[in-house]
């Protein structure tokens, strides 16, 4: 719809449900950059800054999403997108080469921890960096309603492709698709037969019994809100209100122990997605007392097609992923279950998540920021063949540094290094949640079941976590 802003004529477009879940999320926080995805992608090796920084101003030219501006109609207010024409920048740089990694990194968070101003500002901001050990990249904020963790991937890969283009000679990178006619095919979906079949499927899983709260520090939170409510058959939980304080930790997988993850996966013909979330919920059944019914929340990138894959912007949806499975089920019983219902969730994943919420809520009548969830979880294959093949080999640190805000109580992302293929596993978690001792207590479970599980197929939910 053509909109005047600013005096100009714009081309606009409302707002995806994926982007609407960030805008909600804007609102519901005390401080705005709680929507700042805040990363690093350095390589190993001496970097041509002029050569950098053309090919990061070919590759945000090339992303419609990247130069998306927000609008909201005085008038109604309603809200509304639209992709501005680009002008080549000057991206800084900055040399932090001589400093300790650590103190680095805090100046990466200060800078994510900056707000944008949704509705003047670009969506945006690129720095060019030196950092120390020898890596030289970039840093890139992003508004999350211009983003995903997905995108990001695209991006960085194309931001290479090109650079590797102008320094080395290889083949300049394909175009990236559009995200406007991306967007258009989200328009499409209300009203048609896929939206009617997933309203269905939805409301289906709604029919069910209600669902448990099971926490990833144990009972106690449910125990606590039972206690408050008086109610002691109480199943969900609130989640924290005070503030959205938060922090990310990172472990590295090495390559190793991801190559027997992924030989696992392969041999067996199951998504590594599904051995992963395999072990987290047999963490989560193991501290709360072998609960059997358990939902993880979980993150669908929807890029199924090379129009979305290449696309940029928010598309992520997040929808649960709930299993009830008793003790004695086995490893490869659980993963299968949990294939199968999570192939059925990517299946109806257009579903709105804001949508589907409201409907828990209504069916189930629990209080305000209630859940039955403590634990989000996206796995991201892309980025494990992302990189240009002849960039194998070289070392790569890929970050992602927290803005000091998290919209989840616990949400974690596992991701392959470009560089080696090795998983990184990121831990985002609000500060009422957790402490940094039961996030390192949570990966250490989860990595002892993981691979006791990968050496004991046949073996039960029981009998693993009786060896763990």
């Amino acid at each position: 719809m053509e909109k005047i802003i600013g005096g100009i004529k714009r081309d606009c477009y409302p707002l995806t449900p994926a982007q609407m879940v960030q805008m909600y999320t804007l609102q519901a926080s005390p401080t705005d950059e709680v929507v700042n995805i805040g990363t690093g992608q350095y390589f190993e090796r001496k970097m041509n800054v002029s050569a950098l920084r053309e090919a990061l101003n070919r590759a945000v030219e090339r992303c419609e999403a990247l130069r998306l501006r927000l609008w909201q109609d005085p008038e109604t207010g309603e809200l509304w997108q639209y992709v501005m024409p680009y002008k080549n920048k000057y991206f800084e740089y900055y040399d932090f080469s001589e400093l300790k990694e650590e103190t680095a990194t805090e100046i990466m968070k200060k800078w994510t921890s900056q707000p944008f101003d949704t509705y003047r500002d670009e969506l945006f901001r690129i720095v060019i960096v030196s950092m120390p050990n020898g890596y030289n990249g970039y840093y890139l904020n992003v508004h999350h309603v211009c983003a995903d963790s997905g995108s990001v991937i695209a991006f960085t890969k194309d931001v290479m492709e090109i650079y590797c283009s102008l320094v080395y000679g290889t083949p300049y990178p394909s175009p990236m698709t559009s995200y406007i006619e991306s967007l258009k095919k989200d328009m499409e979906y209300e009203g048609s037969k896929k939206a009617k079949r997933d309203e269905e499927f939805w409301q289906e899983k709604l029919n069910m019994p209600e669902p448990l709260f099971t926490d990833f520090t144990g009972p106690g939170r449910l125990q606590e809100a039972r206690r408050e409510s008086g109610n002691p058959e109480q199943r969900w939980c609130p989640l924290p209100t005070k503030d959205s304080a938060g922090n990310t930790i990172t472990y590295d997988l090495d390559v190793d122990s991801t190559n027997k993850l992924l030989a696992f996966a392969e041999e067996h013909e199951v998504p590594v997605s599904a051995v992963i979330l395999h072990a987290i919920r047999t963490v989560l059944c193991k501290f709360n007392n072998n609960a059997t019914d358990i939902t993880i929340r979980d993150f669908i990138s929807r890029r199924s097609t090379i129009l979305h894959k290449k696309c940029g912007g928010c598309r992520m949806h997040c929808l649960p992923l709930r299993t009830i499975m008793p003790v004695d089920t086995t490893v490869m019983e659980s993963i299968k279950i949990l294939t199968k219902e999570q192939q059925q969730v990517f299946l109806h994943a257009d579903y709105s998540t804001m949508k589907y919420y409201y409907l828990e809520r209504m069916r189930y009548g629990y209080g305000d920021a209630g859940c039955y969830h403590s634990v989000a979880f996206t796995y991201q294959p892309a980025s494990a063949k992302s990189m240009p093949s002849y960039l194998k080999g070289i070392g790569f640190k890929g970050r992602w540094y927290t803005s000091g805000r998290q919209p989840q109580p616990m949400y974690v992302t596992a991701m392959h290094r470009p560089g080696d293929g090795g998983l990184t596993f990121y831990f985002g978690y609000q500060l009422e949640s957790a402490t940094p001792e039961e996030i390192e207590f949570l990966y250490y479970f989860t990595g002892r079941v993981l691979f006791r599980s990968i050496e004991n197929p046949d073996k039960t939910l029981q009998e693993i976590m009786d060896m763990v």
